[in-house]
C-alpha cells in the first residue's frame, strides 16, 4: 500500500492561477510565431510554409505542445509542494508471551449443605447426602489453598457451622464428620434454604470490603417447605440480599426422584444469584459439572507462548527531485518541438 504525503498543500491552489497564465502565454507565443516567419523565411519558402501553417503536423503540435505545458506547470506546482511517497511493508516477529491459564476468583467460599432428612433418600446411591459430601470433599481438595472455606449444614434450622477458615484439614474433616438429621415418626420434617444463605452471607460479611471474590455453594435436594414468611419467600428474600452484595450462589441440586425434590426451585436460586445451576443423579455426573465450577478455584497456571506479531514498517521516498526531473526532460522536447516546427525556442 502506497501514499502521497504533501509537505505544503496549501500550495496546490495556485494551479489554477499557472495553468490559466499558460494558457494565455500559449496563445499569444502561436500568434507570435506565425508573426515571426516573415523573418525566418525567404518570400518563396514562406509561402509554401503559411500554405502548411493549417496542416495536420503543425496542427497537431500545436494540441502536443499545449499539453506539455500543462504538464509541465502541474510537475512544477506539485514539486514545490514536497512531495512525498509512503510505503508500508509488514514484518514478522516471533515473541515469547506470558499466558494466564487458570487464576483464583474467590477468595472465599461458603459451602451450605442440607443435612435435611429428605436428602437420606436412595434415589442416588448410597444416599444423596453422601453423594453430596463425597463431591464437596473432592472439591475442596482439589482447590487453591489460597481459597478460604466456611461450612453450614442446615434443615429448618442451622445444625453446625464452621466460619471461614484457610485451615484446609479442618475444613475436610468437619464435612467428612457431618451427618443428616433423622426422620422423627409422626413429625414432619423442615427445611429452610433462604435461612440457609442468609447465614452463608453472615459468614462472608467480615469480607465484603473485601478485593477478593466470594462465592456460595448451595447443595440440596430443593425441598424447602420452612421459613419466614413462607418457604419460597425466604428464599427470595436471601436472593435479594445475595443481589445486593454481589455474591454469586451455585447451586447443586442432588435428586433423582420428584418426591421431595424441587430442582426448579434450585435453578431460580441459580439464575437470580449469578450463579451456576448444576442438576445430576449420580455421582459421576455431579462430579464432571463440579469441575465446571472447581476451575475458578484452582492456582494460577502460568506458562509462555511463542506468538508471532506482524508489524508495519513506513518508509518515505520524497518526490520532489524526481518530478523536478521529469519537468526537465518535458522541457527539453517542448523546446525540441518548437524549434522544429517554428525555429523558436518557446
Amino acid at each position: 500500500m502506497a501514499l502521497v504525503e504533501l509537505g505544503s498543500p496549501e500550495l496546490l491552489l495556485l494551479t489554477p492561477l499557472f495553468v490559466t497564465l499558460t494558457l494565455l502565454g500559449h496563445y499569444f507565443a502561436q500568434r507570435l510565431k506565425r508573426s515571426l516567419e516573415v523573418f525566418h523565411f525567404p518570400p518563396v519558402k514562406r509561402l509554401s510554409r503559411i500554405m502548411m501553417a493549417k496542416g495536420v503536423r503543425r496542427s497537431k503540435w500545436r494540441s502536443i505542445s499545449l499539453a506539455l505545458k500543462l504538464t509541465l506547470v502541474i510537475l512544477i506546482t506539485l514539486s514545490l509542494a514536497h512531495p512525498t511517497l509512503l510505503s508500508f511493508s509488514q514484518v514478522s516477529q516471533k515473541v515469547e508471551v506470558p499466558m494466564v491459564m487458570d487464576k483464583d476468583v474467590a477468595g472465599q467460599v461458603v459451602l451450605a449443605i442440607d443435612a435435611s432428612p429428605s436428602m437420606k433418600l436412595q434415589d442416588v446411591q448410597p444416599t444423596r447426602f453422601e453423594v453430596a459430601k463425597e463431591m464437596i470433599i473432592e472439591f475442596v481438595r482439589n482447590a487453591s489453598d489460597k481459597v478460604r472455606f466456611g461450612v453450614v449444614s442446615f434443615e429448618g434450622r442451622i445444625r453446625q457451622m464452621l466460619p471461614i477458615t484457610d485451615n484446609r484439614t479442618r475444613v475436610l474433616s468437619f464435612i467428612a464428620n457431618l451427618t443428616p438429621a433423622e426422620a422423627l415418626p409422626c413429625l414432619e420434617e423442615f427445611t429452610d434454604i433462604g435461612f440457609a444463605i442468609q447465614t452463608s452471607l453472615d459468614l462472608l460479611t467480615p469480607y465484603s470490603s473485601s478485593t477478593e471474590a466470594s462465592a456460595i455453594i448451595l447443595v440440596s435436594d430443593g425441598f424447602a417447605n420452612y421459613g419466614y414468611p413462607d418457604p419460597f419467600g425466604s428464599v427470595f428474600n436471601a436472593l435479594e440480599r445475595v443481589r445486593d452484595l454481589g455474591v454469586p450462589v451455585h447451586a447443586l441440586h442432588v435428586a433423582r426422584m420428584g418426591q421431595d425434590s424441587n430442582d426448579e426451585l434450585m435453578r431460580q436460586i441459580a439464575i437470580g444469584a449469578f450463579g451456576k445451576f448444576m442438576d445430576s443423579s449420580n455421582a459421576e455426573e455431579l462430579r464432571n459439572i463440579l469441575s465446571m465450577i472447581a476451575k475458578y478455584y484452582v492456582p494460577t497456571h502460568e506458562w509462555s507462548s511463542v506468538v508471532e506479531i506482524e508489524t508495519t514498517i513506513p518508509s518515505r521516498i520524497e518526490l520532489t527531485i524526481l518530478l523536478l526531473l521529469v519537468a526537465s526532460g518535458l522541457l527539453i522536447m517542448l523546446w525540441i518541438g518548437n524549434y522544429r516546427h517554428y525555429k523558436t525556442s518557446f
